[in-house]
This record gives structure tokens, C-alpha cells and sequence, in this order.
């Protein structure tokens, strides 16, 4: 015989490390071994507490009855029930955690009254833009003598004006 192999024979396979035999190799077209694929990895620190708090634990409430709750529910319950029994950390944490809202709330209300305002400063400024415009109108029509005359009065009435305004605290 030649030393050549026949095509259609099969190579010998080295069975060893990272080499299994043949009958538990798996098989293409079959069912994935893993399913569920690789787990997604974490990319930082508030995804990792994000995941590690919404898992459910086993807590007792107050009667003893186990119930099923988020580890965040948990805490904030283990939380409330330190601040109660006169641990102080725990006490102030939750005093400035009001604070806190209580400030966000009140600048939601500050927001709320600028649009307020700006919504009626808006329809006032229209006014203001048609007169403005009507004025402009006359101002072109004008002669040049009169133009440097009314230039001048307007000038002083603003001087007079902006002194009474930031003089008086306007």
C-alpha cells in the first residue's frame, strides 16, 4: 500500500485535554448547550446596584408572616425602622433625604411660576413688538429735522427713566 491516506477514510483524533471524544462533541443543528447565552456584562456601578436591588429576598413583616420583596423595599424598610428606634445616622440621613425633596419640590414650583410668567410676558411682548413696529413706520416717514429732535427727547426721557428705576430699586 502507498503511504498515502484515502480521502474517504477518517483521520485519527487525539482524544486529551480541550479534545473530547467524538460521541460527546456537540453536534451542529442540535439544541444549544447554552440556551440562555453568555451573561451580559456590567458596565458600572449603578447597573451592578441597579440589578443587585431589584432581586427579591425573603423578609417577616411585623406579624411574622415571610413575604417575597425587593432587596430595595427591604431597605428602605430596615431603613425607616432604624431611624424609629433612635439610631441617629440613620435619622438625620432621612431628615436630609427630606430636605432634599422638599427643595426639588419647591424649585418644580419656581419652574412652574417662570413658565407662568414667561407665558404671559410673551403675549405682552407681541404688544409691545406691533407697537414697536408701528413706531418704526413713523419714524421713516419722518422729516430729518424732526428725527434728530424726537432722537434726543427719547434719549433724555430713557436717561430720566433708567435714574428712577436703579435709583429707587425697581
Amino acid at each position: 500500500m502507498s503511504k498515502r491516506k484515502n480521502k474517504k477514510q477518517k483521520k485519527e483524533y487525539d482524544v486529551g485535554y480541550c479534545k473530547p471524544p467524538e460521541e460527546y462533541k456537540w453536534k451542529k443543528g442540535c439544541k444549544s448547550p447554552n440556551p440562555s447565552g453568555r451573561p451580559k456584562k456590567i458596565k458600572n456601578l449603578q447597573e451592578a446596584l441597579q440589578l443587585s436591588l431589584n432581586k427579591e429576598v425573603n423578609t417577616k413583616d411585623a406579624n411574622g408572616v415571610v413575604k417575597k420583596v425587593s432587596c430595595f423595599e427591604a431597605l428602605a424598610t430596615k431603613t425607616v425602622i432604624d431611624a424609629i428606634s433612635k439610631d441617629g445616622p440613620t435619622r438625620r440621613m432621612l431628615y436630609r433625604a427630606d430636605l432634599l425633596l422638599l427643595q426639588s419640590k419647591e424649585e418644580n414650583q419656581e419652574d412652574e411660576q417662570i413658565k407662568k410668567v414667561t407665558k404671559e410676558e410673551s403675549s405682552d411682548s407681541t404688544e409691545v413688538e406691533k407697537e414697536y413696529g408701528k413706531l418704526l413706520k413713523q419714524w421713516v416717514e419722518m422729516e430729518p429735522k424732526h428725527r434728530e429732535f424726537f432722537a434726543s427727547q427719547m434719549k433724555k426721557l430713557i436717561k430720566q427713566e433708567l435714574h428712577k428705576r436703579f435709583k429707587t430699586g425697581k
